[in-house]
């Protein structure tokens, strides 16, 4: 495991010069974190809810606390941090979305999360020394803003507005993670094949892409791994549905053509 996070650390230390500062109050106020995404409406009953950190917050409010940050940009396949990395900062996702992924004993990668704009990762440097267990990486071109440790627990002990959404983001996370759980044992490979793909199709609040142009930057693993599905069972759903012209599969990417289709297709 050792070889394998190593040999990926490159990409999370090559990209120094895409960090800035983070505290200008007109970019504070991105409407990545308070406006409504274009085809939530779209959302199918019993999606886990998102929180995002700064939900409810003034533009002044974030500013406020984005003036510890900096700015920290990723490309699209770039790491953010990598397993064994010291764990002195977190992150806050401004823009674009983050795959996070643990490493087997075998080296072999396994996603097990999808983080969106608004929402923290990295979060467990607030508990302990440990060094980092996962890796993060951008699916997207990414823009995070990045506080220390010790500076983002000072603000969370004074602020109390900041501290009750911290706590609310990292309920709703747990929630999702138990959903996944149940899903498992209630509903088929196809159902978690074709939710997990409509969920990510359309929560890219700043693509431009048309109405019908959604795209999962997501390998037939990553989609598997996600669903606690084999990948070959994964596979063959995949494949049934880019023969009936719903999905387009691609290397590392799957293009979803018609989300109506995908919902029915799932039950």
């Amino acid at each position: 495991m050792a070889v394998a996070a190593s040999s990926i650390a490159t990409s999370s230390h090559s990209s120094s010069k895409g960090e800035t500062r983070a505290g200008d109050s007109r970019r504070a106020a991105s409407p990545a974190f308070h406006r409504e995404r274009e085809g939530d409406h779209l959302n199918p009953p019993g999606r886990a809810q998102r929180i995002q950190l700064f939900s409810g917050f003034s533009p002044d409010e974030v500013s406020r606390v984005a003036a510890h940050a900096h700015s920290l940009r990723r490309a699209r396949g770039e790491f953010v941090y990598v397993p064994g990395e010291r764990a002195d900062c977190v992150y806050i996702l401004k823009q674009g979305r983050v795959k996070l992924s643990v490493l087997s004993e075998s080296g072999k990668e396994i996603a097990i999360d999808i983080i969106e704009p608004g929402e923290i990762l990295g979060e467990f440097a607030l508990v302990d020394e440990s060094p980092r267990s996962n890796m993060a990486q951008a699916l997207d071109d990414a823009l995070l803003w990045v506080f220390d440790k010790r500076d983002f627990s000072r603000l969370l002990s004074t602020q109390p507005k900041l501290a009750m959404s911290y706590i609310r983001l990292v309920g709703a996370r747990r929630r999702r993670m138990e959903k996944k759980l149940s899903d498992i044992t209630s509903k088929d490979v196809a159902a978690r094949v074709c939710e997990l793909l409509h969920e990510i199709a359309v929560s890219d609040a700043d693509s431009e892409a048309p109405a019908l142009d959604y795209l999962v930057p997501l390998t037939h693993q990553d989609v598997a791994s996600l669903i606690g599905a084999s990948r070959q069972t994964t596979t063959t759903v995949l494949n049934d549905l880019e023969r009936r012209d719903i999905i387009e599969l691609g290397r590392g990417w799957i293009r979803v053509k018609c989300l109506k289709d995908l919902q029915t297709y799932g039950g």
